[in-house]
């Protein structure tokens, strides 16, 4: 199917997309979504009440271990020695419930599965960005929740699914040979769907011109094809000529840099949100909120330091996840291998569940280790106010080694990259030797994002 597309003319690409999204359409936000989305918004109306927070979580603990514990072969091993699903209660679970590592989710998958025949069952691939992609599996109506939970976040910063829209992800909507115009079109969505792989300084204008042909309401991207967009339109002094109400991201980390550029010449704000293919939880920034929030309808979000203790207010730790949506492949206490910081205030927690995150501080692999033993992560403060460079990724080989891949920006790049260099030292020490390589674009993985950080070690 895909070798027939890639030799259709753009304009019956545009109706094969049509049609495909018609599928999804259906798929998506038929069933129970219509129900559940109304339920949800209730919901989310009482979010500030503890009491009815406690009540749920409490509620979907139990009867999400009860279900494991008889249906799911791994948890039927791992938790006979639990105590009676009855007395596990919101408090105890953290003490009484084992974690769950990656390694142990991808080594044993197929005995997450429920034994209980289910129909419509759907298989979601992550896109394996650290080299081992994971097959989650759940039910058509797990999925629907899972929207109904993103048109929620769309909803509280004024936007639908079904606005008209401008879409940067990792789909291969082109071969890596096509030309112009680098944008297809999803009518049953209302979407322009944008290559995120053909974005560089020769191509950006025609990407500027399809977004001012389409005129979209908001866009919907990664973080780096956006930003990535924004610092070529700005080098070539192209205009967007209808700016969109709002720019929403996820699937990557959002670094502060990269918001300030993308605002700044869309005009527009930007709303950050965190989900993943295995539907522990999700963080988002709902009603223009800074903060994030963790969804406590979708699932329980605990932050551990490395002793496995519940960080305090300000400080940052692992995500650990329980998700309340997909009984069909439960996971619970489950490391994902992402990192957050708690938000510094008293309302932050409620027990051991993270409510108010500060910033997404990106994958474990995504920290840089220094000599001394350090794991820094977040660097991008040392952008802030650095010319010259069109982006950066940092590539660590060894502990005392580090390359820089620099995509330069003008006349001023030589001088950027020696303030770049000083602004990394001054947080990671004198040890480590920097070496820039001058790239004409960053290498993307196989899903079409720009890490930030790439560890060799």
């Amino acid at each position: 199917m895909d070798s027939l597309y890639q030799l259709m003319p753009p304009f019956m690409q545009n109706i094969a997309l049509s049609m495909y999204g018609l599928q999804l359409k259906v798929r998506r936000y038929g069933g129970i979504y219509p129900g559940y989305k109304k339920e949800l918004d209730e919901y989310m109306a009482s979010m500030g009440d503890v009491n009815i927070v406690k009540a749920f979580q409490a509620s979907k603990i139990r009867e999400l271990v009860s279900y494991a514990k008889k249906n799911v072969p791994y948890y039927s091993e791992c938790y006979r020695l639990l105590p009676n699903e009855c007395e596990i209660t919101l408090d105890n679970f953290s003490s009484v419930v084992p974690i769950l590592d990656k390694s142990t989710l991808k080594s044993r998958s197929s005995e997450f599965r429920s034994k209980e025949k289910c129909k419509d069952i759907v298989t979601i691939n992550t896109s394996g960005s650290t080299g081992s992609p994971l097959s989650i599996a759940c039910t058509r109506s797990a999925l629907q929740k899972n929207y109904a939970h993103f048109e929620y976040f769309l909803n509280s910063n004024g936007v639908n699914s079904f606005d008209r829209s401008a879409t940067f992800a990792g789909r291969k909507i082109l071969s890596s040979d096509s030309g112009a115009p680098f944008c297809r079109k999803n009518f049953t969505m209302n979407t322009l769907l944008c290559s995120s792989y053909h974005l560089s300084e020769k191509n950006v204008a025609s990407y500027i011109n399809e977004l001012n042909d389409w005129a979209p309401i908001y866009i919907d991207s990664y973080p780096s094809a956006v930003y990535e967009l924004a610092c070529l339109a700005k080098v070539k002094g192209l205009v967007l000529n209808n700016k969109p109400k709002c720019i929403v991201t996820s699937s990557e980390t959002l670094f502060s840099y990269q918001r300030r550029e993308i605002e700044d010449f869309f005009e527009c704000k930007v709303y950050d949100q965190y989900g993943q293919a295995e539907m522990g939880g999700t963080l988002a920034q709902y009603n223009s909120e800074s903060l994030y929030t963790a969804n406590p309808f979708y699932g329980l979000v605990e932050v551990l330091d490395e002793e496995g203790r519940q960080v305090m207010p300000g400080e940052s730790g692992a995500l650990v996840l329980t998700g309340f949506i997909n009984s069909y492949m439960p996971l619970i206490r489950y490391k994902i291998g992402d990192n957050v910081t708690v938000a510094n205030s008293e309302d932050a927690f409620i027990g051991s569940h993270a409510l108010k995150i500060s910033e997404i501080v990106g994958r474990e692999d995504d920290v840089v280790l220094t000599p001394e033993g350090k794991r820094i992560g977040r660097l991008d403060p040392a952008f802030k106010g650095v010319v010259g460079i069109g982006g950066c990724q940092i590539v660590q080989h060894a502990l005392d080694k580090i390359e820089l891949r620099i995509v330069p920006q003008g006349e001023s790049a030589d001088n950027g990259v020696a303030e770049l260099i000083q602004n990394l030292k001054e947080r990671l020490g004198e040890s480590i030797t920097f070496q820039v390589t001058k790239v004409q674009e960053l290498e993307k993985t196989k899903s079409g994002k720009v890490k930030g950080v790439i560890s060799k070690l």
